[in-house]
């Protein structure tokens, strides 16, 4: 829980330091950096809108690594994230540090008064449920992978907290055994097969 305080502030530091004519340039794939901005604070308001639903009766999933790989087969259409990335980044507006900052609190707040425990409804459908402090490793996984894509596009020198950073490899590499690609991230990681990329193995990008 503390983690998940400490990545939302580190990811508020992090816009605060974004040139502000950078925004509009290009972030990451099809979205601008405003519009990755914008879908990275998902990370924070989703925290939010699933602790305002009632609990969930019980588990459909059983952990952040199998999150990864239900909700993205579910929910995993590339032209949907990106869409919502960029309404994201229309609603905070203008004035994007101070609403991130407000959703930071809201967010970090609403965790700390919450039963780690505690189910969550998740997802768009709202079908599935899993446990909040399995929740909150992938926005910690989110807000740590995307910070960097945020600093790397906005030419910032930014590094997340060691203990985020090994958190975040922890969940893609568990995500990548899940889809039967461990053996391979492993001879990436190990320098087996430093002529191939990393990209689609150990990446784990995410819907909601």
């Amino acid at each position: 829980m503390r983690r998940f305080a400490k990545a939302a502030s580190g990811f508020v530091e992090l816009v605060e330091l974004v040139p502000a004519e950078r925004l509009d340039g290009p972030g990451l794939g099809a979205w601008t950096l405003r519009e990755l901005i914008g879908h990275t604070a998902r990370a924070l308001s989703t925290v939010v809108d699933y602790l305002r639903l009632p609990a969930p009766a019980e588990a459909t999933i059983a952990s952040a690594e199998e999150y990864l790989g239900v909700v993205l087969r579910q929910q995993g259409d590339d032209a949907a994230i990106e869409a919502r990335g960029r309404a994201m980044a229309a609603e905070l507006g203008d004035d994007l540090l101070t609403r991130i900052c407000r959703l930071a609190d809201e967010a970090s707040t609403a965790v700390e008064a919450s039963d780690p425990h505690r189910l969550v409804a998740v997802g768009s459908g709202g079908g599935n449920a899993m446990r909040l402090d399995e929740y909150l490793r992938t926005r910690c996984f989110e807000l740590t992978v995307h910070g960097v894509d945020i600093a790397d596009a906005a030419g910032l020198d930014w590094t997340p907290e060691p203990a985020l950073v090994l958190d975040a490899l922890q969940l893609a590499a568990g995500s990548a055994a899940a889809r039967d690609r461990g053996l391979e991230a492993l001879r990436l990681l190990t320098g087996r097969r430093p002529e191939a990329g990393l990209a689609g193995i150990l990446a784990a990008g995410e819907p909601e």
